[in-house]
């Protein structure tokens, strides 16, 4: 079951039975003599007692997803959805331990899970996804500064290619081999693959718009499908060169995720099994050679993934990858990992109380407590409604 359905599922049962009981109560004071209105009000009380049930869940491990963490973002067109603030992500680690949660690295948890090993309540793991280079400039520092382990995922095409450690200047693009060796190399840390191209592929002849000079960034996966190898800075572009403006763009799917559609043709099931195992295969043999270590997780683009891109990844000697939709609890499968993702901006502007409880919100809820998704709902509710307000009347996100 994923924890959309079990969350749906716990929460509606537990409001029908404290309904339920609201109602029994009512009806009880109305009609029982005075003498007996005590039922009345006890009536709530079991109510509650009843649906604590459904409320509290076995627990989970809460697998927390960032990407950029830089005070200045803007270089990505997808920044609203992914960046979080260096104050806001200090926020989150000061959260974290205040709540006494025990925070793990993602192999010791693999391994774990595949031992058996009973969840132990509490326990969360960080991950990086792109491999920005933020990450190197502001997160590793903080994680380091709370001994916090973590993972970071890299995407082959979008490593820099330069070299050496970079501690000042330009907080913009990707973290190059060095600095993934750098963080990998600390106790701490790990570095897993994140694919090689992050690609996306045409799945329709479709066409649900065209390239301008105003969105082509937001498109960027057409320039990225159309340019082989590495492609660390295509944001630095004032225009886009490989796929102009006027270009037609074409429904996509993730290239890990769905079978392409090119010349009118749609690929055949092998061929994108063929397509997963070529990159996974790229991947494992880079990290061997770039960073001396044989990849244990692999990390799907964007979470998706097809039906037997799993087996494909553990019969090329991945112990887990992400994708999963549930809350890393014992009954479910140790190969998989599932995530939830982290923003910043929890009611839609930057408020530090307010960051702190939705984290804390979203990593209970994970680890089995749904009464705080009573709290979540309504503020992810206040949070698109301000984030429509500000696209509206165009105010800056930075």
């Amino acid at each position: 079951m994923t924890r959309k359905r079990e969350r749906t599922r716990r929460t509606l049962c537990w409001a029908g039975v404290v309904g339920a009981t609201l109602v029994l109560a009512t009806a009880a004071w109305l009609l029982l003599p005075t003498s007996w209105q005590w039922v009345a009000l006890m009536l709530p009380v079991l109510g509650l007692v009843v649906g604590h049930r459904y409320m509290i869940a076995p627990p989970g491990i809460a697998v927390l997803t960032y990407h950029s963490v830089s005070p200045d973002p803007r270089w990505l067109p997808w920044s609203r959805e992914i960046a979080v603030h260096p104050t806001t992500f200090e926020r989150h680690l000061s959260v974290l331990r205040r709540m006494g949660v025990q925070i793990v690295g993602s192999r010791a948890m693999t391994e774990r899970r595949h031992a058996g090993a009973p969840v132990t309540p509490g326990q969360v793991v960080l991950h990086f996804d792109d491999g920005y280079l933020d990450n190197f400039r502001f997160a590793a520092p903080l994680l380091r500064a709370f001994e916090a382990p973590a993972t970071f995922f890299a995407s082959l095409d979008f490593v820099d290619p330069g070299s050496g450690l970079r501690g000042e200047g330009p907080v913009d693009g990707y973290m190059n081999w060095d600095e993934l060796a750098a963080i990998e190399a600390q106790p701490e840390f790990e570095v897993e693959p994140h694919g090689v191209a992050h690609a996306r592929v045409p799945i329709s002849e479709h066409v649900v718009g065209r390239v301008e000079a105003a969105n082509w960034r937001a498109h960027a996966w057409l320039q990225w499908d159309a340019t082989p190898g590495t492609k660390y800075d295509w944001y630095r572009r004032d225009l886009p060169s490989e796929v102009p403006v006027g270009s037609p763009i074409p429904m996509s799917g993730l290239a890990l995720a769905e079978r392409g559609f090119r010349d009118g043709v749609r690929e055949s099931v092998q061929m994108l099994h063929d397509r997963i195992a070529g990159d996974l295969s790229l991947c494992r043999a880079t990290f061997e050679q770039r960073l001396g270590i044989s990849p244990r997780l692999f990390c799907w683009p964007e979470n998706k993934l097809c039906a037997e891109a799993r087996v494909i990844a553990r019969d090329l000697g991945y112990r887990a990858t992400t994708g999963g939709r549930g809350r890393n609890t014992a009954d479910e499968p140790a190969d998989t990992i599932s995530r939830i993702h982290v923003n910043d901006r929890a009611l839609g502007f930057r408020w530090l109380p307010a960051e702190a409880l939705y984290l804390r919100a979203a990593v209970r809820l994970m680890q089995g407590n749904h009464y705080w998704y009573l709290l979540l709902a309504p503020m992810q509710v206040v949070r698109r409604m301000v984030f429509a307000l500000r696209r509206r009347f165009g105010a800056d996100f930075a």
